[in-house]
């Protein structure tokens, strides 16, 4: 396999016509010849075909596709693997940024450590507008961190990037070990797609792993909801995965711990966000399955399951006024 590229950045999107624009043009003047830009529009019905044409026009080495029908998030991330150039391959949302910086530290990496299979970048978050890595959620932790290191330890590696296991703007994958893998499609529809392919590009005993350190990408905290389940998707979903990576050797304990965790903070956040303004996507059967298994999260999420609207909403205008945002700043967000 001949690879064009070093890189592939792909950017899956759909309804990105509010986030896309800022997200690329902090991303191109990084980009060199070793770098290859492919965007995947997944049929959106705003302006965003329009918006990614004008980049193309602009910048003739962006290379677009545009989906006839919504293939499902998952579907859209795996095309962008496949489609890809680059001996390596990374995704980055419409609405999270790659750092000024970033793709520089990242090529110097991969040529460092040509047998990586893949490698986890660290990132930062930022609510509302991306307005300089400084003023970005967790840069003065980061900035003072270790240097990228490679390890074939799975328990290290993951408790380094456990906080975004899976998360879409978080990862380089080798695309020889992505071609590989077979049978991705039982993963479709899950939102993880790409955490079953972390788990293929690291379950061989001498695999590389990099952890790239000092912030790469920098996470957007829009204050809205997801337009999906969160017990489903962030609970059973993600149970699914994380039991075929603890089969693969990744340790059993620390990914446990990290479940009950996650599971009990997202469905906290997302039942009382979902009751206060009025909609319901996180299904309350879906919450008991999720932590059937898990017992140290059951005071946690049962009682959730009756707190009345009223409180709900007295409890999220409180966090929002804290955090300096309006009450209807919640509305759903396309995911697909």
């Amino acid at each position: 396999m001949t690879n064009e590229y070093l890189l592939t950045i792909a950017v899956p999107t759909y309804n990105g016509s509010k986030t896309i624009r800022n997200m690329l043009d902090i991303l191109l003047p990084q980009i060199t010849n070793e770098v290859e830009i492919l965007i995947s529009d997944n049929c959106s019905t705003d302006e965003t075909s329009r918006i990614i044409s004008g980049y193309c026009e602009k910048y003739p080495y962006i290379k677009s596709i545009r989906n006839k029908e919504n293939l499902g998030a998952d579907k859209n991330f795996l095309q962008c693997m496949l489609k890809a150039s680059g001996k390596y391959v990374m995704l980055i949302s419409d609405d999270d940024i790659i750092v000024e910086g970033a793709v520089g530290k990242i090529i110097d990496f991969l040529k460092n450590n040509p047998n990586i299979s893949l490698a986890y970048l660290e990132s930062v978050a930022f609510k509302d507008n991306y307005e300089g890595l400084e003023k970005c959620h967790g840069y003065k932790y980061l900035k003072e961190i270790k240097e990228s290191n490679v390890t074939q330890n799975k328990r290290e590696f993951f408790n380094n990037c456990k906080r975004l296991f899976g998360f879409t703007s978080s990862f380089v994958w080798s695309t020889k070990r992505i071609h590989e893998i077979n049978n991705p499609e039982k993963y479709f529809g899950t939102y993880f797609l790409q955490a079953y392919i972390c788990l293929c590009c690291s379950n061989k005993e001498n695999d590389e792993l990099g952890l790239i350190h000092g912030p790469c990408i920098a996470i957007g905290e829009y204050g809205i909801i997801g337009n999906y389940d969160v017990a489903l998707v962030e609970g059973i979903y993600y149970e699914k995965m994380m039991n075929q990576a603890i089969a693969w050797g990744y340790p059993s304990k620390e990914f446990n711990e990290w479940y009950e965790w996650k599971l009990c903070t997202l469905c906290r956040n997302a039942i009382i966000k979902e009751r206060a303004i009025g909609v319901k996507k996180t299904n309350s059967q879906n919450v008991l399955k999720a932590s059937a298994k898990h017992p140290k999260t059951w005071l946690m999420l049962y009682p959730l399951l009756l707190l009345p609207k009223w409180f709900c909403r007295i409890a999220l205008s409180a966090v929002r006024k804290r955090q300096g945002r309006t009450f209807t700043s919640y509305v759903n967000r396309p995911t697909s």
